[in-house]
């Protein structure tokens, strides 16, 4: 057991910070900055950048669980494909 939980408890990699200088759409920008309640634009980029990851780890765990059987699937025809 103990190694699933190590699995589980993974660490995240430590940020690898680096300027970048992007063309983005401003409104989108704002809106992102105000729905998230974060000061700067840099931290509004940030957190959309970790609920995307995050929607990732999920779906990956849903995968998981749904190869063991007993799970419907309820959204096959909104997967991406890659």
């Amino acid at each position: 057991m103990a190694g699933s939980t190590s699995k589980r408890l993974r660490k995240r990699p430590t940020p690898r910070i680096r300027r970048k200088n992007v063309n983005i759409d401003q409104t989108k920008l704002d809106r992102v900055r105000k729905l998230l309640g974060t000061e700067t634009e840099t931290e509004a980029i940030d957190q959309a950048l970790d609920m995307i990851l995050f929607r990732e780890e999920l779906v990956q765990g849903i995968e998981r669980i749904a190869g063991i059987g007993g799970v419907e699937n309820f959204f096959e025809d909104d997967l991406e494909v890659a």
